[in-house]
């Protein structure tokens, strides 16, 4: 850490955040934290089970019918199957592997390592351990009770299996609260965690309750842990107010909230729920930018954050009032922004930015990257209409907005190209919706995020060709938190070795880097997009990157990259294909990737025409390169296509891409690049595509 970039976090956390920061870590270090705390005072008696009542969960029968229909069987099957393993300890996390806690659970287990954590420990001091023992979140994820949900909902679709599910529920609950008093141990050290176990908590309670069972033990568990959540939540609130203001504050927000609802009613109530709706209200203006993009720059904790705010919506109207007017605005913009961004076969979106697997409410039977399940309730929620024809994604909305709301009239959105400007989403769209390349080009405004500009994922025929490898692990072996989070492993140049960005924390970023969209156009057969940033010019030479993207409908794609800067340079360009076979064609200098839809050929050349050498790499491990991560903590070795070219800016490479091999001319400027369904000519000048001429066979 040198003294030029400690003078660069302190700018940028201005004097307000350093001395809070600087307080804090002297609070944590010295263990002041541990010392200072003062118990939680006991909760004042509750008699009744009115709270029960502000849930806003739908009636499970009901939800039962209306979906049963819409889902595969083997759909249910698996949702019936996950949930006898998770009563019997083996959880399902990350939506992807069941990892077994033992039976009653063990809820300090790191299920890969076999390590504990210290159940004795201070939460502020909790995490001490992980360089040894591994990354906490695979200890949290059973803590936030997914398993609640797939348990009380394969309830509703099994009735029969109900009494032995809420035995299960209850139990882990009672265990979960045995095993982990306040202030000790890791389950303590997040209040967002809290919030979504409590949650989970109260939509298991509401459903075995609707089916006819006594949930008195499961409530009165529920109603201690929201009791002292609340308190937890209130005097740790400044941190995420200040450190980590993003989906954790809102999450600590709805938190309030919800736990004002369940405790006794009293001024401590009062007083939780007047913080938590001002917080709610504030942060659906400041999260959420004016475009529909949100603060993370990512597409993954976009859709968390929408779960908050469902929540938070529905509990609105079921105590009689409207949603909030900035709450609906942020929903609403979200909804268009991610719609736009969305493949609408599969429901997926390009895996943009940070994704830790995070999915707090899980409410449908629907693969973990489809997002038609939350986007459908948006739309019902807001607008009363739903975006997606009849389907398993319905679920979600049945549970949080009632089963007669799929009876909702059907309006699908518009797949046309489109362009986000304020915070840099693009998207050229194909005739095909399903055909598209979405470019990150825009100004980084918050620390969150990763090291990504000028990033460009291409969808084809439905299918991720070229990808965000995205996140695989925060906490471990640090070699791989740089990789995924770093430039080099994203589809866009690197200059000298350099990142955009300085990775200087573990989630922080430091020299923020500004970027310029400088055109965007959409027309009949083709559609252009170019920009720039300026992420390396603190460097020796001042280095700029400029990209321009030109998508054919639908026959090929043109990417021209240009650095300029003084002197010689290396500039390195990288494409990370999705998981499919592969050939490298070494005397073509092409990769052929061979998608369900057919082959896509990537192949790049010099100013002239000429193919640029590139080499292929496929899960490299030292150092990381030619990886995939789609689940938290899992990862798998996918093809990475790296050029280089090393001298005197500026530097250009020109990347064709498409069905097929393509033939590629240039002569006096003009370039003619010619695939099985197309012919495009075009100029290069100054790293821009000009003089598109488009002709068909």
């Amino acid at each position: 850490m040198g003294l030029r970039d400690t003078v660069q976090e302190l700018r940028e956390l201005g004097l307000s955040g350093t001395l809070f920061r600087v307080r804090h870590e002297l609070r944590m270090r010295t263990r002041a934290t541990e010392r200072l705390e003062r118990p939680i005072p006991a909760m004042p008696p509750r008699a009744d089970l009115r709270w029960l009542d502000a849930l806003p969960f739908g009636d499970p029968a009901a939800v039962a019918r209306a979906v049963a229909p819409r889902m595969r069987p083997d759909a249910l099957d698996a949702l019936r199957d996950d949930a006898d393993r998770e009563a019997r300890g083996a959880v399902l996390c990350f939506h992807r592997d069941h990892y077994d806690f033992g039976h009653p659970l063990d809820w300090y287990l790191h299920p890969i390592s076999g390590a504990r954590w210290s159940a004795s420990e201070h939460w502020s001091t909790a995490l001490r351990g992980l360089a040894q023992i591994g990354d906490p979140k695979l200890t949290w994820e059973p803590a936030r009770f997914p398993q609640a949900y797939r348990m009380a909902r394969a309830a509703a679709f099994f009735p029969g299996e109900s009494a032995r599910l809420l035995e299960a529920v209850t139990a882990q609950v009672e265990g979960f609260l045995a095993a982990t008093p306040h202030p000790r141990g890791l389950h303590w050290f997040s209040s967002q965690e809290l919030e979504i176990r409590v949650a989970a908590w109260c939509f298991a309670a509401h459903v075995f309750r609707a089916l006819g069972h006594d949930v008195a033990p499961l409530t009165r568990a529920i109603a201690r842990h929201a009791w002292e959540a609340a308190h937890h939540t209130e005097r740790e609130l400044e941190y995420a107010r200040r450190a980590v203001y993003n989906n954790h504050l809102i999450a600590e927000a709805l938190g309030l909230y919800l736990f004002s609802t369940i405790a006794p009613p009293g001024p401590d109530a009062d007083r939780w729920r007047a913080l938590g709706l001002a917080l709610l209200d504030e942060q659906s203006v400041r999260q959420f930018y004016r475009d529909g993009a949100y603060l993370n720059l990512a597409h993954n904790y976009h859709r968390t954050v929408l779960h908050d705010y469902l929540l938070a919506s529905r509990m609105r109207q079921r105590e009689g009032a409207s949603i909030p007017a900035p709450w609906r605005a942020a929903m609403e913009r979200s909804l268009d922004f991610l719609v736009a961004m969305q493949e609408p076969r599969s429901g997926a979106l390009p895996n943009y930015g940070s994704n830790d697997g995070s999915m707090p409410r899980v409410l449908s039977t629907s693969d973990f990257a489809d997002f038609r399940p939350t986007l459908q309730a948006v739309s019902l929620l807001t607008r009363a209409e739903r975006i997606y024809p009849a389907g398993p994604h319905d679920e979600e909305a049945a549970w949080l907005l009632g089963a007669d709301a799929l009876d909702a009239p059907l309006r699908a959105p518009a797949r046309r190209s489109v362009s986000f400007a304020d915070t840099g989403f693009h998207a050229l769209r194909g005739r095909d919706p399903s055909t598209f390349a979405a470019l990150r080009c825009g100004t980084v405004r918050d620390r969150f995020g990763q090291i990504d500009m000028l990033h460009l994922d291409v969808w084809w025929r439905g299918h991720n060709a070229l990808v965000d490898g995205g996140t695989y692990l925060y906490n471990g072996e640090r070699k791989w938190l740089d990789h995924f989070i770093r430039t080099a492993s994203h589809n866009t140049v690197t200059v000298d070795g350099r990142d955009q960005m300085l990775h200087w924390r573990q989630f922080k970023f430091l020299y923020w880097t500004t970027a310029r969209l400088l055109r965007f156009e959409d027309h009949p057969t083709w559609a252009l997009a170019a920009g720039e940033h300026d992420g390396y010019a603190r460097h020796p030479g001042g280095c700029v990157h400029r990209r321009a993207v030109l998508l054919v409908k639908d026959g090929l794609l043109v990417v021209v990259d240009r650095v300029t800067g003084e002197g010689a340079h290396a500039a390195r360009l990288q494409w990370l294909a999705g998981r499919f076979s592969h050939t490298y064609d070494a005397a073509r200098a092409a990769l052929t990737i061979e998608l369900p839809s057919g082959p896509f050929e990537v192949a790049t050349f010099d100013e002239r025409g000429a193919p640029l050498a590139g080499d292929v790499a496929y899960g490299d491990e030292d150092p990381p390169r030619g990886w995939i991560s789609r689940e938290y903590g899992h990862r798998e070795p996918t093809p990475s296509l790296a050029v280089e070219r090393r001298g005197a800016c500026p530097l250009v490479m020109v990347t064709v891409m498409g069905e097929g091999a393509a033939h590629v001319a240039q002569n006096a400027g003009v370039w003619n690049v010619r695939s099985a369904s197309c012919n495009v000519r075009f100029r290069i000048e100054d790293g821009m595509i000009e003089n598109v001429k488009e002709s068909r066979e």
